[in-house]
């Protein structure tokens, strides 16, 4: 990953993507995003910004997503709300019977940038907890149901994938990935454990894992390539 700044185009973040056969530009809220071929040369950065400038200059940015005391966030194992404490000097969060409660200070403006980080910090703390816990345990269940074996299983903040496997057989997912419904994280944890076998994402891996889903896959494969919520977006930065 490459960070530039330009003076029209403000911050650029070029991303090399294996899977990427084109250069895809994104606006982000407060960047912009280059996706570009595995072995992109870099050299090829500044002809590449004066080609696209005038197609990236009239990319408007999404607008910011903030939480709200109205709003909520859903996760697989909970329903996360903010909730005014006169009492409390700080954030604070609770964690009861899937309900997560954000207190926060009852005069302090939950608009600005500082406290809307805060509020994401505590937010995304406890989603990891939970995928911690949740995770491990649904991969050693599938696992054990279709006789795969594996290696370590690691919880990360990837905003680019929900998983991935190494060749060591160690599989790591997004925190993020408990925002998905919960066919779709089945989906996933069934996609990583297809790896162990199949590396890569030949006509044998997709039938291996069209057996172990029992669905679909490729509807349940667009699903969750595509899925984007509010709630993703304010927590993920996307």
């Amino acid at each position: 990953m490459l960070e530039l700044n330009d003076r029209e185009l403000g911050k650029i973040v070029v991303t090399p993507n294996r899977r990427a056969k084109n250069i895809i530009a994104r606006r982000k809220e407060d960047y912009i995003r280059l996706t570009v071929p595995q072995g992109f040369n870099p050299r090829r950065i500044p002809s590449l910004l004066e080609e696209l400038r005038p197609r990236l200059l009239r990319i408007k940015p999404l607008p910011a997503i903030t939480f709200a005391e109205e709003d909520v966030i859903s996760s697989l194992t909970f329903e996360a709300r903010l909730v005014r404490d006169p009492y409390q000097n700080s954030i604070r969060l609770t964690l009861k019977e899937g309900q997560l409660r954000i207190f926060v200070p009852e005069k302090i403006d939950i608009t600005r940038n500082e406290v809307q980080q805060a509020i994401r910090d505590a937010i995304n703390g406890a989603l990891r907890l939970e995928a911690k816990r949740v995770l491990p345990a649904k991969t050693a269940l599938f696992a054990k149901q279709h006789g795969l074996t594996y290696g370590n299983v690691k919880i990360g903040s990837s905003r680019g994938r929900w998983g991935s496997c190494s060749t060591h057989k160690d599989i790591n997912y997004s925190l993020f990935l408990m925002l998905l419904p919960e066919r779709l994280i089945d989906y996933v944890v069934l996609h990583e454990l297809a790896h162990t076998v199949e590396l890569n994402h030949s006509e044998k891996f997709w039938n291996l894992l069209k057996q172990m889903c029992g669905e679909n896959t490729e509807i349940l494969r667009r699903e969750t390539k595509k899925f984007k919520s509010d709630g993703y977006r304010f927590l993920a930065g996307k």
